[in-house]
């Protein structure tokens, strides 16, 4: 590796003069910055991102463990995580936990150990938070939770609007005629998961229509769930006429079971997901879709955590929440009868 002694050497300098251009501490003459700049092009020269940290105290590096990473919405999360954080100079380094407790805290600690500067997580699913992220010391390492979190914990976070955006959903459903609506929830244990059911739950007592514990299925938030419990809906004798599926890879499981079924879609079952991919508005029919927000998600947590590094952000940890849209495709469009005006 070429050292500063080099640098010197060849621009005919003293190592402090090569020392105070490259790490801009002091003012150096133009024709001798000029020099400096020339034999750094000419060597080769690489600074020590090592040394530069022990300097500094700061990696310039940020962890982000998600829970799956062929999930095209958390590959959106971490495109807005990174974006954001190249544009101040820092890397992403990326766990993919695959939704195992084990396997996240094994990426917690790696990463901690390697002293990055910040931390962004999407928690696995967990009856509780685990002990090392409740006794985390976000002065020392700030963390950011994305998308899910778990009651209690410290640190700042950024989710989308679940309980809106189900809400949204299963009320464009009522609106259409239908009585009979399922939901394939994602696992209890998930803060969005809950929240996504509440919104359902909300939407129905809004039409004064009762929930009924058959049509409520939970699902892992992948495709085979999807796929089973789509299943079990149509093997019921009073089966749904309209289906809210809490995440797209569920969906991609449900559309699997309805055409094994030879189910038409929208006219035996009218069908939203909760998350969008790009490849819904290609099928046929379109998949009705609430989407999110997710390289915003990345983006803002991001943000957050360069705040903190930079001292305006400080004290309590922040929430922000992000909108959410419903669009309307030719999965749900099917009327069964005139729609009813919500009560209340």
């Amino acid at each position: 590796m070429v050292t500063i002694r080099q640098i010197a050497e060849h621009a005919r300098v003293s190592t402090a003069t090569v020392s105070h251009v490259i790490n801009s501490t002091s003012y150096v003459s133009p024709e001798l910055r000029r020099r400096v700049l020339e034999a750094v092009r000419e060597l080769g020269y690489q600074p020590s991102a090592l040394a530069r940290s022990l300097r500094t105290k700061q990696t310039k590096t940020v962890g982000i463990v998600i829970p799956d990473i062929t999930n095209p919405f958390f590959a959106d999360v971490v495109r807005g995580a990174e974006d954001m954080l190249l544009q101040e100079g820092y890397t992403l380094i990326i766990g993919n936990s695959d939704g195992e407790a084990r396997k996240e805290e094994q990426y917690y600690r790696a990463f901690c150990s390697k002293q990055i500067d910040g931390l962004l997580m999407v928690v696995a699913p967990a009856e509780q938070a685990p002990e090392y992220l409740r006794n985390h010391n976000c002065d020392a390492l700030p963390v950011v939770y994305l998308d899910r979190s778990y009651r209690g914990l410290r640190g700042d976070g950024v989710l989308a609007d679940n309980r809106g955006g189900s809400y949204d959903a299963v009320c464009h459903l009522l609106a259409q005629g239908h009585r009979r609506v399922a939901i394939i929830t994602g696992p209890p244990q998930l803060q969005n998961a809950r929240m996504r059911l509440d919104g359902y739950k909300q939407a129905l007592e809004q039409y004064q229509v009762e929930v009924e514990g058959v049509l409520v299925r939970e699902g892992r938030f992948d495709v085979t769930s999807g796929y089973e419990q789509t299943k079990a809906l149509l093997s019921l004798e009073n089966r749904p006429t309209g289906l809210f599926v809490s995440n797209a890879l569920m969906t991609m499981g449900s559309l699997r079971a309805l055409l094994e079924a030879g189910v038409r879609c929208p006219e035996q079952i009218a069908l939203v997901s909760f998350d969008d991919i790009f490849w819904f508005d290609l099928l046929r029919p379109s998949i009705s879709a609430v989407v999110q927000p997710s390289y915003d998600l990345g983006a803002k947590a991001a943000e957050l955590l360069l705040k903190r590094f930079s001292g305006h952000l400080k004290g309590a940890p922040c929430h922000k929440v992000l909108e959410t849209k419903l669009i309307v495709r030719d999965s749900s469009k099917w009327r069964l009868e005139a729609p009813e005006e919500k009560v209340g």
